[in-house]
């Protein structure tokens, strides 16, 4: 029904242009110019006659033959008026029906009339396009090369670069953002968070200066106090560790969302949980295999996995990527000696691979362990 609305609508919009195209004559201009023409020979013959040139008599007989002939021209074209008039309106009313069914008829064939409808609620409230997404990411960095100061650009675009992947354009992106947008605490805490982020878990040294600069502009903001908390019992320092997420579960509102984290992190340091799995594991089951596990068992069996791997290192040795794992999770357990040990073992190990006690060596640095 509403397509044969649609369909009368575009007809009555038609005929509202043709119509008065089909009524108007070609013979209007026509007729209108001949009498423009004869006028023009009338008053040359009144000229002539008041100059003198041409006889009252004969000025009398010739605008006689120029009316004569302006009654003739006039009688000639009415038959070709009218059917020029009935051409232009069957022309109109061709169009009025051609056009409309030309493009139903289309429409019929490349359209979706039975496409269902979509809300504005449901639109905005629907996950967008991925590919919409990486476009329209594609258009900011290609906007970004083209006005290399737009801190704004480099502030939308960082979170992107974190939840996919890419973690050192992220760091340069917020590092850009806060630059040329000027210092503030959730700037500096996004970089820190994403240097932490790039570090699996170790909060660097570089990431504690962005959670200290933070504080320093806002005592109260949450995500520095935190990562700062993790960083002390990274280090060692279990009790001021403790007195800082003492402090944030007191200052907390109940419904805080970084509320949960908190108390596992005061409850990891007090003994009444285990610490976090420190690898991700063979696979995901087993991941979910040891989250499901009794606090004392799943701490018993992270344990267990460093044990494995500090064993298989003592015959292997030259494994630079399990010595990287191990003396990470001992920074995660917060057990400093055995990270340093673990530090020094690996560079005796691959005493013969300069590239690989740098990394050790860099890793040692962010981690801030001596030795």
């Amino acid at each position: 029904m509403i397509w044969l609305i649609f369909a009368l609508l575009t007809g009555a919009a038609i005929m509202a242009v043709l119509a008065p195209l089909a009524m108007r004559g070609q013979s209007e201009n026509d007729s209108a110019a001949d009498v423009a023409f004869f006028e023009q020979q009338i008053a040359e013959i009144e000229r002539e006659r008041a100059e003198g040139r041409l006889e009252a008599l004969d000025a009398e007989a010739a605008k006689t033959e120029a009316a004569r002939r302006l009654l003739r021209a006039e009688a000639v074209p009415k038959s070709r008026t009218a059917a020029s008039r009935r051409l232009a309106l069957a022309t109109a009313l061709a169009a009025i029906v051609a056009i409309p069914a030309v493009a139903l008829t289309l429409y019929a064939k490349l359209g979706h009339s039975d496409m269902p409808d979509m809300p504005l609620t449901e639109r905005l409230e629907s996950v967008p396009d991925a590919r919409d997404l990486a476009g329209a990411v594609a258009r900011i960095e290609r906007h970004l090369r083209e006005h290399p100061e737009d801190g704004r650009g480099f502030e939308v675009v960082a979170p992107y670069y974190l939840r996919t992947g890419r973690g050192e354009d992220a760091i340069h992106a917020y590092a850009e953002a806060l630059r040329l947008l000027g210092a503030t605490a959730a700037r500096h805490a996004a970089l820190g968070e994403a240097r932490v982020v790039v570090a699996q878990g170790v909060v660097t040294s570089d990431a504690k200066r962005d959670f200290e600069a933070a504080l320093a502009l806002d005592p109260s903001a949450p995500e520095a106090q935190y990562y700062l908390g993790v960083a002390a019992a990274q280090a060692g320092d279990r009790e001021k560790a403790i007195e800082i997420f003492s402090k944030m579960a007191g200052d907390a509102p109940a419904d805080a969302a970084y509320l949960k984290a908190v108390n596992a992190q005061l409850a990891k340091l007090r003994g009444e949980a285990s610490a976090p799995v420190v690898s991700r594991g063979p696979s995901s089951e087993q991941g979910k295999a040891i989250a499901a596990l009794p606090a004392d068992q799943r701490q018993a069996m992270i344990r267990g996995m460093v044990d494995r791997l500090a064993s298989r290192l003592e015959t292997e040795g030259d494994d630079v990527e399990g010595w990287l794992k191990l003396i990470r999770a001992y920074s995660v357990l917060a057990e400093t000696e055995k990270a340093k040990k673990a530090v020094d073992d690996a560079r005796h190990a691959l005493a013969r691979k300069q590239d690989d006690v740098a990394r050790i060596d860099a890793l040692a640095k962010e981690l801030n362990i001596g030795g």
